[in-house]
């Protein structure tokens, strides 16, 4: 739970992951989380070739770029990265223009992003 308040003037990004293999354990996960502010902003974009990025249960407002994701002028990456949303809601959450490559993930898809195991929570969050 959280705010992700975007202060872009035009253009921006609100992740931008990176990961040189599929092997590596890492990635950005959001869990109802609010993404609000000014710009014409980016879900996420690939800093490395299998970036990993993921919105469940997210609140869009209309600041999100309808393409929503970017592969930063490497389109190799298109078939590696991760990028995907699960149950957005708002007037930013319109998936009609998304690029073809990120995904709308399934509940079996997105279960282990949602948990707080994901970031070892167990071990250190109280809650």
């Amino acid at each position: 739970d959280c705010t992700l308040n975007s202060i872009a003037r035009k253009f921006g990004a609100i992740a931008a992951h990176r990961r040189n293999s599929a092997e590596e354990d890492t990635g950005f996960s959001f869990v109802n989380c609010r993404v609000t502010g000014t710009g014409r902003i980016f879900l996420g974009r690939a800093w490395g070739p299998y970036a990993r990025i993921v919105y469940s249960h997210c609140r869009f407002d209309n600041i999100i770029h309808p393409s929503g994701w970017n592969d930063w002028h490497q389109p190799s990456r298109r078939k590696t990265v991760s990028f995907g949303e699960y149950k957005c809601r708002g007037r930013g959450a319109n998936t009609r223009k998304r690029v073809e490559w990120a995904k709308q993930f399934s509940y079996e898809e997105v279960k282990s992003f949602t948990d707080k195991s994901y970031i070892n929570g167990d071990q250190w969050l109280r809650l």
